[in-house]
């Protein structure tokens, strides 16, 4: 029987009807549709298992095939796939637990230009950038994962992902989420992972790092797309595929259109993926927002996509699949009230909608620019979240009952020995001012962005992530040596 005692606060947006039509409506796309690929061995694959493949190619003339999934196929799918994941960190310790509608937030390291939280200057991203950033999310409470997105300036184009990569492997002991340029990076950054797990067989056991990969939308398989997806399936590597759409851009603008069409583009990677390998971990999701239509950018901050994201959640339990959600950014470009707001409504929608995986903690500026502060606020945020969403237990509503007669009315509860045991339950703000007036007023009136810099600037002078050992950095070493030695 379900605990009476306790409600945990959830934000649906689809009803159970609602959900059935979008489902009804992917599956509807798969097999009327289809999906365009020019992979030759991933279309063979799915014409063996019953998909219908036909050559065609697409509007820009891009060659390849069409390929119509049959909804049964799909449900296959569906079937092996894992409906619930466990990550570790690097020192084999669960970590994270996707597929039980629990809430994860996973900063983003690295974009095009980064918001120097030392300077105040727009720059663009280096790789000591990526070191400073994993250890300042090592040392976050409520940031369980590190996500690399592989840029380094000073570094060539064609491996600034590896040596991105390599700098979260260094620099933090969470999980780490990869993207990778090529199937040659993404390989290295497996090496990598393999030599600190003690081998690939223990990574397979408690895997640490993930990888994303994505569909071009609408309902387009690029080769190196499902080049990195089938080398996951092979290495059981969890995988994130998820597209990136824009309604009125590459999706209608109608959010239930919107959410078929991203629910046909994951599910259509899941089948390929599945194929490949029955029961290899898959992790599904889509990032669909709206092409503001003034500026021409995708937009991080738009309420549609904070719905759109909460409606994506709901469908991944409806599929029973782990989710990939999206909160803690926006549109602002400096760290300012804006991205303070943006953040905020994002990561209330995300928990409450019960997403799993949700990255991009950071990226802001329509996704090219990383801004480190917005760690430290959305770390608070989340703290402030995961007390809501405890709801209220009310198991000892009895006792209180009992220290209201005791105290009486005019009574006071300061002195009692319960306070004294429970009052360092409640949550207590690391960047918010809580002192009043005078005392603000006494400290020199500091504002928030003052705070934030100050702690910022101690968790860098003082944290050390756990240090892994020579051994294994050693060899993490040689293989960037040789990077460098092929370039």
């Amino acid at each position: 029987m379900e605990n009476e005692t306790l409600f945990r606060p959830r934000l649906s947006v689809l009803s159970p009807y609602q959900r059935r039509r979008i489902a009804g409506g992917a599956l509807e796309i798969l097999e009327r549709t289809g999906v365009h690929l020019s992979h030759a061995g991933a279309a063979e694959m799915l014409a063996g298992a019953g998909a219908r493949v036909e050559h065609s190619s697409t509007p820009a003339g891009t060659p390849g095939y069409r390929v119509r999934l049959p909804a049964w196929l799909v449900q296959k799918a569906l079937n092996s796939a894992p409906r619930q994941l466990v990550i570790y960190d690097r020192l084999g310790r669960p970590a994270m637990r996707l597929g039980q509608r629990r809430t994860y937030f996973g900063a983003n390291m690295d974009a095009p230009l980064l918001l120097d939280p030392l300077t105040g200057e727009h720059r663009p991203q280096e790789e000591a950038d990526d070191a400073r950033h994993a250890r300042l999310v090592d040392t976050l409470p409520h940031l369980s994962f590190l996500m690399s997105a592989g840029f380094a300036a000073d570094r060539p184009a064609h491996l600034a992902d590896r040596f991105a990569a390599r700098q979260a492997l260094l620099h933090t002991t969470k999980p780490v989420l990869v993207i990778t340029l090529s199937l040659a990076s993404l390989a290295e950054v497996h090496k990598m992972a393999a030599v600190i797990a003690g081998g690939e067989k223990r990574l397979r056991q408690q895997p640490f790092l993930l990888h994303y990969s994505e569909p071009i939308s609408p309902l387009l398989h690029p080769d190196e797309s499902i080049e990195k997806l089938l080398y996951c399936a092979e290495k059981e590597i969890p995988l994130v595929y998820t597209p990136y759409l824009a309604m009125g851009a590459t999706a209608p603008c109608d959010m239930a259109g919107a959410l078929a069409q991203a629910c046909a583009e994951s599910l259509s990677g899941l089948v390929i993926h599945q194929l490949a390998n029955p029961g290899a971990p898959f992790i599904f999701g889509a990032m669909p927002s709206v092409m503001d239509m003034h500026s021409t950018v995708f937009s991080y901050g738009a309420p549609e996509l904070h719905l759109l994201l909460a409606g994506m959640a709901e469908m991944a339990a409806h599929f029973g699949l782990p989710n990939f959600g999206t909160a803690g950014c926006g549109d602002a470009c400096t760290f300012d009230g804006q991205a303070v707001l943006e953040a905020s409504l994002s990561c209330a929608f995300a928990a409450l909608s019960g997403a799993d995986l949700i990255h991009d903690v950071g990226l802001f500026g329509s996704a090219q620019v990383i801004m480190p502060a917005m760690y430290l606020v959305v770390d608070e945020i989340v703290g402030m979240l995961d007390v809501i969403l405890k709801g209220m237990p009310i198991e000892e509503q009895d006792a209180a009952l009992d220290l209201i007669d005791e105290a009486g009315p005019g009574g006071e509860f300061l002195t009692l020995e319960h306070t004294l045991r429970h009052f360092r339950t409640f949550w207590r703000p690391a960047l918010l001012d809580r002192s009043g007036y005078q005392a603000w007023t006494l400290a020199g009136k500091p504002d928030f962005a003052a705070r934030v810099h100050a702690r910022l600037r101690n968790l860098l002078e003082t944290h050390q992530p756990a240090p892994l050992p020579s051994e294994a950095v050693r060899e993490l070493d040689a293989i960037a040596r040789a990077w460098e030695a092929k370039n």
